[in-house]
């Protein structure tokens, strides 16, 4: 590995880009609607009327026919407060959505003018499809946020649902139209064997021939839940949209805005390392490229390679599932779920014969997607075992009954747990403390589940264990970065102990697949841990023995349930971090998008501790977990870029 990052040469068919954008969710997508030109501008007719004094008159005294990217943003934001720590998604948000946190629906006090000559060189990165991890959520459940509150620059949320829908409502007449004869003789004379299967469920539509049923699903891409019974909604609720429309809403703004020819989808980036190597033999633009990151496509498996003067990670915080880390969890289960739609998708392949007899699921979690889980599940007829840590959770807090209702009926379920309910066992003070892979004889799972203050264990037999205890952002592909604090010494990192050599592959094909060995490294190891290190006879004797550096320290305990035990202290004491990079606001820790964001400057979101590396952070990374607010990062970063730009004219 070290040869090969020795080697003072680029790869071959490199491109040069001046910002590369990893990540195309929300924060990618407005980024790069800014970068291909469109400016915001305030209308002077309307923001006279602003309810914010300050900052109506800090807009009267500034240049109106200049747009946000060109003004003095710190004076404009400063002392703007609001749901978000970050000034300049106040300053925005508070245009683009005025009176938002009062629950008014304002019109909107922007505008955007389209200018080809400021376009900025960039390229957008993601795994999936444009929209990011709105792909992987239920598409059957609603936003936390107000629909209006999920817009794009430049784009309407309602509008654009409002038209969609009734373009996909004559789609779906001109189908009905055009189904062949054999359909409709299938409909009259249906038989078992005339269904067809959508996700492993009997589709509502009927029985449709094989080329009419295709279209059918081409049709309906999102496939809708069977599982839960209809309820009615509530005008309230209809406030909130549905994740379903709001994926579509981000793939579909993309096309619109004709963004997406700096979009590279279903691309997995492995590496990304500065470049700290001379640049005497690079020609042209490339002498101004600060990081190369590589990756691979995951369709056609064909590797690529960019050199960029910035660098922004808008990659989000919902990456990585959180685990519990206890004994049995790092092996395969194909029980244990850590998604809502994984845990759907495995209960929708059930028959209903086999859904009537199922043992209870296990839900541990008490955030919002662990209280889905629960109304899914109680819904569909399915008992549910709920384990959470604390008494006195706030499920409900900050979310008015009208419009949250689901999460309220939840709630009330564990604040009480002398009551009974139908098809709900509350084991609130409860964690899970041992998971048994082998299936009992009745097809069953054991879980040992244990009280935090008594000690008490019991075993339950579930049939599905879903762990829903939120997600983290995956950095893992920082490897390349060097942290400069003494506490992060075990850090794993790619980079050579030589900070002095080049950190530049010679053959893009070689670094490619060197980096999906480590991929497949790191992810065997957490899977390992427990076979290699906890089940072998000849490790009885370590009590506190490191395991593996996955994505923090983890130490096997010798108890009597042999259960895994998170621990940040070594023998001697002394506290390490592992998977930190330094990057959060406390460097110590690991990067959290709620309790300790990417440290970055305010107003250019720049972070902090690269300062002069020309490295950024958008989005949940930074602290702006909200989309209202993503794009008053994405103004800031556009802002920081022009006024570089003009700074070397």
């Amino acid at each position: 590995m070290k040869d090969i990052l020795n080697n003072k040469t680029l790869p071959r068919g490199t491109i040069y880009k001046d910002v590369v954008i990893i990540g195309n969710g929300p924060s990618g997508i407005s980024l790069s609607y800014y970068f291909s030109g469109h400016w915001p501008y305030w209308i002077p007719e309307k923001t006279d009327k602003h309810p914010d004094e300050l900052l109506r008159a800090r807009l009267r005294h500034a240049d109106g026919t200049k747009s946000l990217v060109e003004q003095d943003l710190f004076e404009l934001a400063d002392g703007i407060e609001g749901r978000s720590t970050n000034p300049v998604s106040l300053l925005l948000d508070s245009l683009q959505n005025p009176n938002a946190d009062l629950g008014m629906q304002m019109p909107s006090m922007l505008e955007y003018k389209y200018h080809p000559e400021k376009e900025i060189d960039h390229i957008v990165i993601g795994r999936g499809p444009a929209g990011g991890s709105w792909h992987r959520m239920d598409p059957n459940l609603r936003t936390l946020s107000l629909a209006a509150w999920m817009s794009l620059p430049g784009s309407d949320f309602n509008e654009w649902d409002r038209r969609h829908s009734t373009e996909k409502q004559l789609q779906q007449d001109q189908n009905i139209e055009n189904r062949c004869e054999k359909c409709a003789v299938l409909r009259e004379n249906p038989s078992d064997d005339d269904f067809v299967m959508s996700n492993n469920n009997e589709s509502e539509t009927g029985a449709l021939c094989c080329k009419c049923s295709t279209q059918q699903q081409l049709i309906n891409k999102v496939p809708r839940r069977n599982l839960s019974l209809k309820r009615q909604i509530s005008k309230e609720v209809e406030t909130r949209a549905l994740i379903s429309r709001v994926a579509e809403y981000y793939e579909s703004y993309v096309d619109e805005m004709g963004l997406k020819k700096y979009f590279l989808n279903d691309a997995i980036v492995t590496s990304v390392y500065p470049i700290k190597m001379c640049r005497e033999n690079f020609d042209g633009k490339y002498k101004d490229a600060k990081w190369i990151v590589s990756g691979f496509n995951r369709l056609t498996n064909k590797s690529f390679s960019y050199v960029c003067q910035h660098l922004v990670l808008a990659n989000g915080a919902s990456d990585l599932a959180n685990r519990l880390g206890v004994r049995g969890e790092g092996l395969s289960i194909p029980w244990l779920k850590y998604e809502l739609p994984h845990l759907e998708y495995a209960l929708q392949k059930l028959r209903p014969i086999e859904r009537l007899k199922l043992k209870p699921v296990m839900i541990v979690g008490a955030g919002l997607s662990a209280a889905d889980a629960v109304s899914m599940c109680r819904s569909s007829g399915i008992p549910v075992i709920h384990v959470f840590r604390s008494r006195t959770v706030g499920l409900d807090k900050q979310l008015p009954e009208n419009v949250y209702p689901e999460y309220h009926e939840v709630h009330k379920m564990m604040k009480d747990p002398s009551k009974k309910y139908d098809l709900y066992t509350p084991l609130s003070e409860h964690t899970i403390a041992d998971l048994y892979p082998i299936p009992t004889s009745s097809g069953s799972h054991k879980v040992t589940v244990q009280h935090l203050k008594t000690h008490e264990t019991h075993e339950i037999e579930v049939s599905f264990c879903a762990i829903l205890i939120g997600s983290r952002p995956d950095l893992r592909f920082l490897g390349g970065i060097e942290c400069d604090t003494t506490q992060c010494d075990e850090i794993i990192s790619l980079s050579p102990q030589n900070t002095d050599s080049p950190l530049i592959p010679q053959d893009l094909d070689i670094a490619t697949l060197v980096s999906k060995k480590l991929l497949w490294l790191k992810s065997l190891c957490a899977k390992c841990r427990h076979i290699s290190k906890c089940d072998k006879t000849s490790n009885k004797k370590a009590v506190g023995m490191k395991i593996c550096d996955h994505d923090e320290r983890i130490q096997c305990a010798k108890l009597e349930k042999k259960t895994l035990v998170r621990n940040s202290e070594d023998d001697g004491g002394k506290k390490k971090h592992y998977r930190t990079f330094g990057l959060g606001e406390d460097p110590t820790k690991p990067v959290d998008c709620k309790n300790n964001p990417i440290a970055v400057n305010k107003y250019t979101y720049q972070v902090s501790k690269y300062g002069n590396s020309n490295l950024y952070a958008l989005g949940p990374l930074a602290g702006d977990n909200f989309v209202r607010f993503i794009p008053g990062g994405a103004l800031a970063i556009t802002a920081a870029l022009h006024k570089q730009k003009n700074q070397k004219r």
